[in-house]
């Protein structure tokens, strides 16, 4: 029995074809994660993309970048509140919101 010889090439030109492929599916992946990503993040994986990297590091690398970007912040010192002192009024007078800024204490 004699095999055509496109049933032996045609497996040869679907390895060829899927390796291509294979890195074509990564580079999309990688858009599709860098549209569901932080500005930060998808730049990452957007030249990730580019560059054909591996996937696996390019979503290592934008997690790491994304996180430092969602790092809260310090935030401001605490103000309390002034405590009553001898002579001060009863009750204290209204200060509208935004503290004595909005007043305009003669500074």
């Amino acid at each position: 029995m004699k095999i055509p010889t496109f049933a032996l090439v045609a497996p040869l030109i679907l390895i060829g074809c899927g390796q291509q492929g294979a890195a074509g599916n990564d580079a999309e992946a990688l858009e599709r994660a860098a549209e569901q990503s932080t500005p930060e993040a998808a730049n990452v994986l957007l030249n990730a993309a580019d560059q054909g990297a591996n996937v696996q590091d390019a979503m290592q690398a934008a997690g790491n970048v994304q996180a430092a970007a969602d790092r809260p912040q310090a935030a401001p010192p605490a103000q309390g509140a002034k405590p009553h002192a001898a002579g001060d009024p009863v009750p204290p007078p209204k200060i509208p919101a935004g503290g004595n800024e909005a007043h305009g204490n003669g500074h």
